[in-house]
């Protein structure tokens, strides 16, 4: 089976090769190279090299081809002769028609030796055709599949031992949208099918169909109406079991004077399945009103309304929110944004009662088209429950910069620090993550260009973990179109609270590349 899919890999690159002599104009690179790959340690914990293959890989980037009658044809098709290959097609024609191929795959370790593992792929494709200049039609599908042993990894009690697992799930999708001079409207359907050939009890299908439709008022564009249908099912095979949801949305944008805007949206939602004789609705009301000041600020404030009620219970919340940015000079962005959100229980009980929540975010940033660039970013999220006695707090501030070295480089970094704390009545968890990066990269000098990256994670406190990954590269371009390129990267990872949960890795790739053009 794998020599049969590096087959047509093989001879799709053939077709690419004998059609180039048609085409007006094209290129792309081709990439042969070797991947050195030593480990040590458990492999289960660095998730940087799990899908890393040791082996000869072949690779064809950023491939295009323009045909003189207006047709393009591109590819990206990364390590062909490895188990992580990643391969994308695609064959189009502006304003007529497109087609698109992909496949790619990954694995995932979790056990120390590396012998358990699942092995994932997705492939699919999708097409689509304008038959009409207002009338597009598309479809597509895709096949996921997941093969070998998987643990649970949040076991509390003790480590869990790998179980087999074997699943596959298929998807498929059709639709249509017409769009005529700002008036736009879609219909869509989409099915998947989940088989377990493990266990048939978790056989399932699903369903969705959908309208949506945009649709600005005759002779009062300044008013645009939406509104949609969306309808969900999914079946049980072992029992025909069906959960089912029916949702009409609706709402519209008015554009006020003194550039004013206002913008009004409902959603009602009623689930159900089989076992319940009642059903659940969700109804949901939220006023947006915002006004810019062209090329300088906007400000948007918001108020949303929600209710839940299942006959018997009901639960309630008020939101409100609030975002704007500013830019009082070409050079200089702020941004910030804010939300509440109050959720109380009028009728019936809940397991978590009221709750209430709230989140913001600022940042700034600095941009010198010569010099570079620094940005500053904090946010903040708490949630409070005083029925089970619990709160979280979660806070992040973060810093990037960009630096442009003249005429010898660029140099990137950044710094992130966070803090969570979480507590109930019986206990209490608390963290500290740090996260330091850089990469710098010099500019081409007599054809050789070199490379320098690291990153270095700490995460403290009630955990206790460290990490870092270093990246050297070197690479020599010569003959004009050819390049050798040397890649070293170091990854490393230390548990300080468990014994065995450490891992080293030292990866080494040489690639020989060379760029072609017609």
């Amino acid at each position: 089976m794998k020599n049969h899919k590096v087959n047509i890999i093989v001879l799709c690159l053939l077709f690419l090769l004998v059609t180039s002599a048609l085409a007006a104009g094209g290129g792309g690179r081709i990439k042969l190279g070797y991947t050195v790959l030593d480990e040590e340690g458990n492999r289960a914990v660095n998730q940087s090299t799990f899908n890393q293959y040791e082996g000869l890989g072949l690779s064809l980037e950023n491939f295009k081809y323009g045909f003189r009658n207006g047709m393009r044809l591109s590819a990206n098709l990364e390590k062909i002769t490895l188990n992580n290959r990643n391969l994308n097609f695609g064959f189009d024609k502006p304003g007529l028609f497109g087609v698109r191929l992909y496949n790619n795959q990954y694995r995932r370790a979790y056990d120390f030796d590396g012998n358990a593992f699942t092995r994932r792929h997705q492939t699919g494709g999708s097409v689509w055709l304008i038959p009409h200049r207002y009338i597009r039609i598309y479809g597509g599908g895709f096949n996921i599949g997941k093969k070998g042993k998987m643990a649970d990894l949040f076991d509390a009690v003790s480590p869990a031992l790998p179980v087999d697992i074997d699943y596959k799930q298929m998807c498929y999708n059709a639709g249509i949208n017409i769009n005529y001079r700002g008036r736009m409207l879609q219909a869509d359907y989409r099915s998947a099918k989940f088989t377990n050939n493990l266990n048939t009890d978790r056989d399932q299908s699903r369903y969705k169909m959908s309208l949506l439709g945009i649709f600005p008022v005759p002779r009062y564009e300044w008013i645009v109406l939406s509104g949609g249908f969306h309808h969900f099912e999914t079946k049980h095979h072992v029992n025909d079991f069906k959960i089912s949801s029916n949702r009409v949305w609706g709402g519209g944008k008015v554009k006020l004077p003194q550039n004013f805007s206002f913008n009004y949206n409902f959603v009602f939602d009623r689930a159900s399945s089989d076992s319940d004789i009642i059903a659940t609705d969700n109804l949901s009301h939220a006023f947006y009103l915002s006004h810019l000041w062209p090329g300088l600020a906007e400000l948007t404030a918001g108020y949303q309304n929600d209710i839940n009620d299942d006959f018997e219970d009901a639960v309630k919340a008020n939101s409100a929110y609030f975002y704007g940015w500013l830019k009082p000079h070409k050079d200089f962005e702020f941004r910030g944004e804010c939300g509440f959100r109050s959720e109380t229980v009028d009728d019936g009980a809940r397991l978590v009662g009221d709750e209430d929540r709230n989140r913001f975010k600022l940042s700034g940033k600095y941009t010198h088209a010569d010099y570079g660039s620094i940005a500053l970013k904090f946010e903040g999220k708490n949630r409070q429950n005083d029925q089970i006695g619990s709160e979280a707090d979660f806070n992040r501030f973060s810093s990037d910069a960009v630096i442009k070295l003249c005429k010898c480089g660029e140099l990137s970094g950044g710094y992130s620090f966070s803090k969570g704390e979480y507590s109930n009545r019986e206990q209490e968890f608390t963290f500290e993550d740090h996260q330091l990066y850089g990469d710098i990269t010099s500019k081409e000098y007599y054809g050789i260009t070199a490379g320098f990256g690291a990153l270095y994670y700490r995460s403290k406190r009630d955990l206790d973990v460290e990490s870092f990954t270093l990246r050297f590269n070197a690479a020599y371009r010569f003959m004009k179109d050819y390049s050798l390129d040397v890649t070293y990267n170091v990854h490393n990872f230390d548990d300080f609270l468990v014994t065995d949960q450490y891992y080293t890795a030292n990866i080494v790739e040489i690639n020989l590349i060379k760029a072609i053009s017609f």
